[in-house]
């Protein structure tokens, strides 16, 4: 690929990022739901008003990823470690797809009726397929954070995006624990679930940015280097 050919990869990925960045929506219409304790995914869920528009942030999330991870694992892999990095990102960005076609039917936090049921074990198989697909994007992300970051010490990238590699994942990995204690507490302790959890998803917006800012910075002077 040529120099166009990197900013285009760079441009999915900043698109993902803004798609990705879709639930920020939540603070400029009233869906009910409550930031600091509700899951993101609950404003996707089938029975919100505006479940189609977040959705659609993570359906165009999800393909755009897809074809930039593919571009960039064929063209701008440096090495194995780079290789795993697109590789989970693709993971991330198909899971993420799987996610927006596997809505939660309703939202527990903000429908009594609906946390009964959840209580009872009467949701519909959508909810647990919903939370496989979850995990698997946050798996991925996870996975490709760890990747870039050890990428950016082993191949010596420029010290600036080192320190934002590091900054950006370590926030994207400490709310994904954070998200992940605060659901085991579900029920038991309140742990602010809904902030952990959006901690994560702008971290993860960050996060594209970066592999971004690699394509450009990085890959300029080796294109298709393995």
């Amino acid at each position: 690929m040529t120099s166009g050919g990197r900013v285009a990869v760079a441009a999915l990925l900043i698109l993902g990022a803004v798609g990705y960045a879709s639930w920020l929506l939540e603070f400029v219409v009233d869906t009910g739901i409550d930031p600091l304790r509700g899951f993101a995914s609950e404003l996707a869920a089938a029975d919100q008003p505006y479940g189609f528009w977040f959705r659609t942030g993570d359906l165009v999330t999800g393909c755009v990823v897809a074809v930039a991870g593919v571009l960039g694992s064929a063209r701008y892999s440096q090495g194995w470690v780079t290789t795993v990095g697109w590789l989970a990102l693709i993971m991330f960005a198909l899971a993420t797809i799987a996610d927006s076609r596997l809505p939660m039917s309703c939202a527990a936090t903000n429908d009594p009726v609906c946390a009964a049921r959840e209580a009872a074990g009467h949701l519909p198989l959508t909810h647990d397929l919903h939370a496989v697909t979850s995990a698997s994007a946050s798996t991925g992300g996870v996975v490709s954070s760890l990747a870039f970051v050890l990428a950016a010490f082993r191949y010596g990238w420029p010290t600036w995006l080192k320190i934002a590699g590091v900054a950006v994942a370590t926030a994207f990995v400490g709310g994904t624990i954070w998200t992940l204690t605060a659901a085991g507490l579900r029920g038991e302790q309140d742990a602010w679930l809904g902030l952990g959890q959006r901690v994560q998803l702008l971290a993860f917006c960050g996060w594209l940015i970066f592999v971004a800012l690699s394509v450009i910075h990085v890959t300029a002077k080796s294109d298709g280097s393995t």
